[in-house]
């Protein structure tokens, strides 16, 4: 059998470490719903949340977990957006 590991680096630029911060808690219940396969951590540097996702899973489950991730964030964004108008 094969063995391979693939891995992605998601970085979201934000306003300031506060949002990185929301976003990051937000995503947190998200990130503890991979398989036992896929790891997800994350960082905050200057203003930047550092998503990094890696697995030995098929490449289709860390494509459809960083769209799972896209789809959170975009959420967070609309919430946050009509939070402060």
């Amino acid at each position: 059998m094969i063995s391979h590991e693939s891995s992605f680096t998601m970085v979201i630029e934000c306003k300031n470490n506060d949002i990185a911060n929301i976003i990051a808690k937000s995503l947190e219940p998200e990130n503890k719903q991979v398989d036992d396969k896929t790891t997800i951590t994350m960082e905050i540097d200057d203003n930047k949340l550092i998503l990094k996702l890696k697995s030995s899973s098929p490449i289709s489950t860390l494509r459809n977990t960083a769209d799972d991730i896209i789809s959170t964030i975009s959420t967070i964004e609309s919430v946050y957006k009509s939070v402060k108008s």
